[in-house]
């Protein structure tokens, strides 16, 4: 690692002008100061990217992109992705916040064990409504250190956040498609990019030192739509991973699950949770 290492935070925005201002300036706060800021916007409607030309347009730490059409989450990532030319990256959120000394926090843990991928850390939600915080649940009992079983962590916990995670280069370049894509175009593409890692071997650490940011909950959160989230993970990352998967925890995946559940989920947009988890425990059933 040079000695003031370049680091790259991506922001991919779409419809985020409530919240991209903080996000920003969380990120131009950093003490560690040899970062390029690279903000994707993908045809926001609400003010965001007339917003940020307004704001940034003449800060030099700050590179400003639009798509001509709208693409998608995991592809306006990409699109951000492929622009910056960091030693190491932060992939973050257009409405979160991070803490002012995170990449001279985690680069630190980079500089004690060269021999890391990803160096990750505890954090907050922050509930927009109240302005009140609470520890990540996953985070409650999870002690720092070297993470032993990155496999449980991520499918039993989803333990981990990107945008509170300092990643190599090399890690990323090495879990590529072979299209040069890091992540797929589905609303699940970080968790997907996450398990990439780990059947890369990626050597993780979790700093517990201090609460390294805060993820925004809102009412526009992608995460607030869980049918989106259960018919990417069942369309997209069980198909896309679905021989590593099943020889990991031995579960059958098939084509007609996925379609049986894809159909339940768009007949049934605001079904009662009981009718939910029954649903969730007939689909068990099926691949046991």
């Amino acid at each position: 690692m040079s000695a003031s290492p370049l680091v790259s935070i991506i922001i991919p925005t779409y419809n985020a002008v409530k919240y991209v201002q903080q996000t920003v300036e969380s990120c131009l706060a950093q003490t560690h100061d040899v970062i390029e800021i690279i903000i994707q916007d993908d045809c926001s409607n609400d003010g965001t990217w007339e917003l940020l030309t307004k704001l940034y347009s003449q800060e030099p730490k700050v590179k400003l992109f639009r798509n001509t059409k709208n693409l998608g989450i995991g592809d306006n990532w990409n699109a951000a992705y492929t622009k910056a030319s960091g030693e190491y990256f932060v992939i973050f959120n257009a409405d979160d916040l991070m803490h002012p000394t995170m990449v001279a926090g985690f680069l630190s843990r980079f500089n004690a064990d060269p021999t890391l991928d990803i160096v990750t850390g505890k954090f907050e939600i922050l509930v927009t409504e109240t302005n009140k915080t609470f520890i990540y649940p996953d985070h409650v009992d999870m002690h720092g250190g070297l993470v032993g079983d990155l496999y449980s962590q991520l499918f039993f916990k989803s333990a981990f956040h990107w945008n509170f995670s300092l990643v190599k280069k090399t890690l990323l370049k090495k879990v590529e498609f072979e299209s040069g894509d890091l992540f797929l175009n589905t609303q699940v593409c970080d968790y997907e990019l996450w398990y990439r890692c780990y059947l890369a071997g990626a050597k993780v650490y979790f700093d517990d030192t201090k609460i390294w940011g805060h993820y925004r909950k809102h009412e526009s959160n992608s995460s607030s739509k869980p049918n989106g989230e259960l018919r990417s993970f069942l369309k997209d990352f069980l198909y896309y991973h679905q021989n590593s998967f099943k020889e990991k925890s031995g579960l059958t995946y098939t084509k007609v699950l996925a379609r049986r559940f894809l159909t339940f989920c768009n007949n049934r947009k605001n079904f009662e949770k009981d009718v939910f988890y029954l649903y969730v425990k007939r689909i068990a059933q099926s691949v046991l």
